[in-house]
């Protein structure tokens, strides 16, 4: 199964169980959404997710939330609001509940596309179109059953029993008996040699009193002078019935315990839904109202007095909301609050913990809807207390500017530069006391202020250092005013020196006044092996230069020599003296190139001679082995970087319409094709014959030379029925192999054979009339025979053939060798 497939089983497993119940999501097996790709769902996949979420109650905010508890990244989530926003479907749901939510100012505190309050204080109106979560919420959204009934307490004294309960009586003392007894149908349980007693609708208490008075006016008499006692507990507990009815997410009848309280009915009924109270929940027992519960108590204060005990047959009702307001911005907990009749702005900031540290506390933005538009309220500080929000009101609390009151700056030659406090009457002389005062290298004549004119134009002040510390110059300074003191080092040129060449450490060196040609040459680690100390040459700026001359004098050039140690002269340096470390004439490095193969002594060998050539490295070596081909030889030499990436590829797509099989499909010879050096094929009895032949060439510094192993084969590739490799036959030409590899096939271009030679010259199949001229073949050739098609009428420039030639000769090489 393909991921894809495996993906979209998953997605809609997990989505099935989360809009079947919260509860049924604590059995699902396949829990981590971490590799979950939101781009790979289609919009209609989306669609039915999200309709099949409503549909269940399942709000979108409690939807994401669950998909963060499974491990599903934010990133995705922050896809998937975003997909959510941009689907028509939605855009119809949110226009039908706009009557009781301003969505248009509901911000996602949770998307990445939210406002970002970088730099202001107010939060426009259209900033997000996503509900952000009603406060509560995420209380029935967790998977963990923090309600569920412990029934590993003690019975609550205002338990009330009835049928199906179980009471277990101790009796100890003078007399001892232990009863466990089942309350029945009619509300009694019965005691042997006592009768039935009726504990119906009584406590705990009451049914003590009552089981102790009948057992003691009865066949326990010792109960009454107190040598016998009695104990009554609670064993096993009942079901009860209980129903959910109104704005829940899950309305209808239970079967709990009758241990259940209040809150663990409303977590197994999904909580209140997105229109539902959270303030006046009503909890109705025999046709009367007997509670109304206002969750904020437990959620602000953890205060559990209305989680009362459920008793068979309660009810309970969660109505609609009447006051909900969107709370956004910089504070701590950002949401939907529900009001009560009574309270103001300051008790939904009490709701939500309070100002963010960095919120602008002395007003805030209320957007509200009218009758028939929207508006905008600006609420002061001095009125939190007194005002009574309206349903629908979406407030936002802004975050604090980024100024100061009372800030000052001052930098440069200053000992402790930074930020100070403005006080009052605050001098520019009393300030420089306060940072510490000027450094040593301060320019005193002047300084400057950049300051803001009421109009927020900046302006510059100029001001005399000097003047301002002897008193004569009184400058008061001003918020936000920002103090620069500048260095004498400031207005000085950056004087530098120069130096290259055969030097270990080559580059540019702070100048210092008296520092000498030798202080910078043991700066810069001293010469290397080939530089020259008789002959180091200085360019020094030319002074008082006429450059009206034709030819005026740029630079004055110094010729120094410091080999005489006995003397030890040296020239001190000027500031951008440029010093050039020559090499020693006559210094050589020394060459190197390596022979392999079928050589006596093969490896490495310093050349002796600038001059030399094949012939002398062969002699060296030991001479041949007797496996050797003798004809000819390859040498290996650095490329020369004048050959673009597109130049080869233009000569190896030309290359493939010779053949096509035996290189495009060998990365091998491709690579060979693309390497960074250049293979030279040389004719080696040419080269041998005689000293001075262009065959016996001069070798270079890093040249491979390697003597292949005569293999007595011939390649046969291309448009005949067996292309093989044939053994060689001497005198024999080249229709002889093709012969051989079951002559040529009807799309052979027969005009177009060639053969390649080991010494990387080729020959091609000459016709006159009806003649054919056939070439001689040699050991290790190859034969290769192109395909008929237009392609073979395209010409070939003859540089571009050299090319060729010489890349199908390398080919050949690697060709056998990976044959071999």
């Amino acid at each position: 199964m393909k991921f894809s497939a495996k993906f979209s089983f998953f997605c809609v497993l997990f989505f099935f169980f989360i809009f079947h119940g919260i509860a049924q999501v604590n059995s699902l097996s396949v829990r981590d959404l971490s590799t979950v790709h939101i781009d790979e769902i289609s919009d209609e996949d989306i669609e039915a997710y999200f309709i099949k979420a409503k549909e269940n109650g399942v709000s979108e905010q409690n939807m994401y939330r669950l998909l963060l508890d499974k491990g599903m990244p934010r990133e995705e989530i922050n896809k998937l609001e975003e997909r959510l926003s941009k689907l028509s479907f939605k855009s119809s749901n949110n226009e039908k509940k706009s009557t009781q939510v301003p969505e248009s100012t509901a911000v996602n505190p949770n998307s990445k596309n939210r406002y970002p309050d970088a730099d202001s204080s107010r939060i426009p109106s259209q900033v997000n179109k996503i509900d952000i979560s009603i406060f509560g919420s995420e209380l029935f959204a967790t998977n963990s059953l923090v309600f569920e009934p412990n029934l590993r307490i003690a019975t609550p004294a205002g338990y009330i029993l009835g049928p199906d309960d179980e009471l277990v009586i101790n009796i100890f003392g003078y007399s001892e008996k232990t009863y466990n007894l089942r309350v029945n149908e009619e509300g009694s349980i019965y005691i042997p040699q006592v009768g039935p007693i009726s504990v119906n609708g009584l406590s705990m208490d009451q049914a003590t009193t009552k089981i102790r008075s009948k057992l003691a006016s009865t066949i326990y008499k010792a109960i009454n002078s107190g040598q016998t006692s009695i104990q009554v507990s609670l064993g096993k507990i009942r079901s009860i019935r209980v129903t959910v009815i109104g704005e829940s997410k899950k309305p209808g009848s239970y079967t709990v315990s009758s241990l259940t309280t209040l809150f663990n009915l409303l977590y197994l009924c999904g909580g209140p839904s997105d229109f539902g109270s959270y303030r006046k929940i009503e909890l109705i027992r025999g046709n009367q109202l007997k509670r109304t519960v206002d969750l904020y108590g437990f959620l602000t204060k953890g205060d559990q007095k209305d989680n009362v005990l459920l008793q068979e047959g309660d009810v309970v009702r969660i109505p609609y909301y009447k006051t909900r307001i969107i709370l956004n911005g910089n504070v701590k907990h950002k949401g939907k609050y529900e009001l009560v009749e009574g309270e103001t702005f300051e008790n939904v900031l009490q709701f939500s913990g309070g100002f963010a540290d960095d919120a602008y506390k002395a007003g805030i933005t209320i957007y509200q809807l009218t009758e028939n538009e929207r508006k905008i309220t600006d609420l002061a500080r001095d009125r939190f207390n007194s005002y009574k929000p309206s349903s629908s009101d979406s407030i936002v609390v802004g975050k604090l500017l980024d100024n100061y009151e009372n800030k000052l700056t001052i930098k440069g030659a200053i000992m402790r530069p930074g930020d100070y406090e403005l006080s009052q009457n605050l001098s520019l002389k009393e300030l420089i006391v306060k940072a510490g005062g000027v450094k040593e290298d301060v320019y005193s004549k002047r300084g400057s202020i950049s300051r803001l004119n009421f109009n927020r134009t900046p302006v510059q002040v100029s001001f005399d250092i000097d003047s301002v510390l002897n008193g004569s110059s009184v400058i008061l300074l001003k918020k936000n005013d920002k103090i620069t003191l500048y260095s004498i080092f400031d207005l000085r040129n950056q004087n530098e020196i120069i130096i290259d060449g055969f030097i270990r450490k080559p580059g540019t060196y702070e100048w210092a006044e008296n520092i000498s040609l030798r202080d910078i040459i043991l700066a810069a680690g001293g010469l290397t092996l080939p530089g020259d100390l008789t002959k180091i040459e200085i360019a020094r700026v030319a002074e008082n230069v006429d450059i009206t001359e034709l030819n005026y004098k740029q630079a004055e050039i110094l010729n120094i020599d410091l080999s005489d140690t006995v003397a030890m002269k040296d020239v001190i340096l000027r500031p951008f003296d440029i010093i050039h470390i020559r090499q020693q004439a006559g210094y050589t490095t020394r060459r190197m190139v390596f022979i392999e193969g079928e050589v006596t002594n093969p490896g490495r060998y310093t050349l002796k001679m600038s001059g030399d050539r094949i012939s002398d490295l062969l002699e060296r070596s030991g001479g041949f082995r007797p496996n050797a081909d003798t004809s000819a030889l390859i040498i290996r030499r650095l490329a020369k970087k004048n050959q673009t990436t597109e130049d080869r590829e233009r000569i190896f797509s030309k290359i493939l319409k010779i053949e096509e099989d035996s290189i495009h499909s060998n990365q091998t010879i491709r690579k060979e094709i693309f390497k960074d050096y250049e293979n030279i094929s040389i004719d080696l009895k040419k080269a041998l014959n005689e000293r001075n032949e262009s065959e016996n060439m001069v070798l270079e510094d890093g040249d491979v030379i390697t003597i292949e192993r005569n293999t007595n084969l011939v390649k046969v590739s291309g448009e005949v029925y067996f292309p093989t490799i044939i053994p060689y036959k001497k005198g024999t030409n080249l229709k002889y192999y093709i012969q051989k590899s079951g002559s040529y096939t009807p799309l052979a271009y027969k005009k177009g054979a060639l053969v390649i030679y080991p010494d990387g010259k080729a020959k091609k199949v000459k016709s006159f009339l009806f003649f054919r001229n056939y070439p001689e073949v040699v050991s290790r050739s190859e034969i290769i025979i192109p395909q008929k098609s237009d392609r073979n009428k395209q010409r070939i420039s003859l540089g571009e053939w050299s090319v060729v030639i010489s890349s199908l000769a390398i080919i050949a090489n690697v060709i056998i060798n990976i044959r071999k």
